[in-house]
């Protein structure tokens, strides 16, 4: 759901599909009989456009899946993405502290560290509009692996015989040697080399290994440093009344797998 963002990373926000043609080309290399699905984590946060949007471009049958992880954590792993993609200056209490004046000036959606994690309406809104939804809790479902065989249920698939092991991807945190970081981000050249390098590669059987050791390289240069314990504290304030209603709304075991809120 884009429009307008200014602030760091604003361009991406931005770019955004205009017409149902153009978002069904999203999925034309697709085969003959293979389900597509959309992965947009935004549209859990801008539910009041995303709700009637889908059900005026589609309708209220389109399965939905929503994975929700403990606020808390999700919010400081959010601020170390940020940190780790060199947008971030401020220290997390600052950034905290700053939210509701980056919001007001419009700035992209994965600046709003606590907003985001206000999860009560916006899983209620696709409750209530859709025929077909499936809400996951992280801790639950992805850290053990049963997520897989609990969405292929719900799509009417067959069920693995076993479950696939996990992969953590997307690791954040803050860098232990900044100039690593800056060359294995591209920083240090022009993005338009870097890109049409990584162009090639890929097109060549090397791409899948150098993709592994590149990988690796910048998650070994990644620290990740606990939250301050008046911090977590603070927060557990803010969100515990929206999570107390999301458990209402949903009846998900929250107060057992987020132990802030017990």
């Amino acid at each position: 759901m884009a429009g307008n963002y200014v602030g760091p990373g604003a361009t991406g926000g931005n770019k955004y599909i205009k017409s149902l043609e153009e978002y069904q080309g999203l999925f034309k290399k697709a085969k003959p009989g293979q389900l597509c699905g959309d992965v947009s984590p935004d549209y859990l946060y801008y539910y009041q456009n995303a709700v009637p949007k889908i059900l005026d471009e589609i309708n209220a049958q389109v399965p939905i899946i929503i994975v929700l992880r403990n606020p808390i954590d999700r919010a400081y792993s959010n601020y170390l993405m940020q940190v780790r993609e060199r947008r971030e200056e401020l220290t997390f209490e600052d950034a905290l502290e700053s939210e509701a004046e980056r919001i007001s000036a419009h700035w992209v959606w994965d600046w709003c560290y606590v907003d985001i994690g206000l999860y009560a309406e916006q899983v209620k809104a696709y409750m209530d509009n859709f025929d077909r939804v499936l809400v996951l809790l992280f801790e639950e479902d992805i850290v053990t692996g049963q997520a897989t065989n609990k969405i292929l249920d719900f799509l009417n698939l067959e069920s693995l015989p076993q479950s696939l092991s996990n992969v953590h991807a997307n690791r954040s945190g803050y860098p232990k040697n900044w100039l690593l970081h800056r060359m294995t981000m591209g920083v240090l050249l022009d993005e338009l080399i870097v890109r049409k390098v990584k162009n090639v590669i890929k097109m060549t059987p090397l791409f899948p290994g150098a993709k592994r050791i590149y990988g690796k390289i910048r998650e070994m240069n990644l620290k990740k440093v606990d939250m301050a314990p008046q911090t977590r504290q603070m927060l557990k304030e803010k969100f515990q009344d929206d999570v107390d209603l999301l458990a209402e709304y949903t009846g998900l075991p929250v107060y057992e797998f987020w132990k802030d809120f017990q």
